[in-house]
């Protein structure tokens, strides 16, 4: 191996093990986040086609596709001067907000259209879509087919949005350039113009904010009329549903989502 190779292998290990951490941080505010809701939900894995029971809902759970966040991330972390955890995309380092709302390259948009083997037999009846453009771009592309016949209504929410406060790609365009962006979609449910979740780059949402967030669309989830639905979000989100919302999952869907996967599940919600 080169020194170059022996920093990238370093660099993914050192990921890998702080997602674990963050993993297990979420899982600890669990039972303070259930607090926040009067039921109780859990999830078993199951395959893109199958049927699902009566009473719950079949929902597919999709990480963005690679980000030129992403890829940002990893040229970074094999510099030779690198310090953990520092990262491109904070304001010191990105004062000119050059990674805002990061877009997908097209590498990510391979593999967002690569999910389209996978959905193209599928007939849910709403995707939801984080309003970050990496995700809505994912959403609409691994379900190209469906939304240009518009069988398939689409619908933007601020409840999926990425771990906010902090990092410049976290931090989304203006309420009315995403609908300009994406006319196909419904902003209805997007209250503000600007990020509400930005904070000058200063902190980030801290495990239990975010772990209520997901919490709380679960809840939104569960009142919905559809019991099939996909969902494009975030990996910092979906760790956040998955271990500090989701009271009950097979281990399997716990761990981290890689970019432009999807995962399908049966969600089960009970009243306490």
């Amino acid at each position: 191996m080169d020194e170059k190779a022996d920093r990238e292998a370093a660099a993914a290990a050192k990921h890998l093990e702080s997602k674990k951490k963050e993993a297990q941080e979420l899982r600890d505010v669990g039972d303070a986040v259930a607090e926040t809701i009067n039921f109780t939900v859990s999830c078993r894995r199951i395959g893109d086609g199958d049927s699902y029971s009566p009473g719950t809902k079949k929902v597919h759970f999709i990480r963005h596709g690679e980000g030129h966040h992403n890829v940002a991330q990893k040229e970074w972390r094999v510099k030779p001067d690198f310090v953990w955890p520092s990262e491109p995309y904070t304001v010191d380092n990105d004062p000119e907000y050059s990674y805002i709302d990061a877009l997908l390259t097209p590498k990510g948009e391979g593999q967002a259209r690569e999910l389209q083997a996978r959905t193209v037999d599928l007939a849910p009846q709403l995707l939801v879509v984080s309003p970050m453009r990496r995700a809505t771009a994912t959403g609409i592309l691994a379900f190209e087919k469906h939304v240009a016949d518009k069988s398939l209504p689409v619908i933007a929410h601020e409840l999926c949005h990425e771990t906010g406060g902090k990092h410049t790609c976290d931090k989304r365009l203006k309420k009315a350039d995403l609908a300009a962006l994406y006319p196909m979609i419904d902003y209805s449910l997007i209250v503000d113009e600007e990020d509400p979740l930005w904070r000058d780059g200063l902190t980030r949402e801290s495990k239990m904010e975010i772990a209520s967030r997901a919490a709380k669309f679960l809840e939104w989830l569960r009142a919905r009329p559809e019991t099939h639905v996909a969902v494009a979000a975030h990996s910092g989100w979906l760790l956040s549903v998955f271990n500090g919302a989701i009271a009950e999952a097979d281990a399997e869907v716990r761990h981290w989502f890689s970019t432009g996967e999807m995962r399908t599940v049966e969600l089960t919600f009970k009243d306490k």
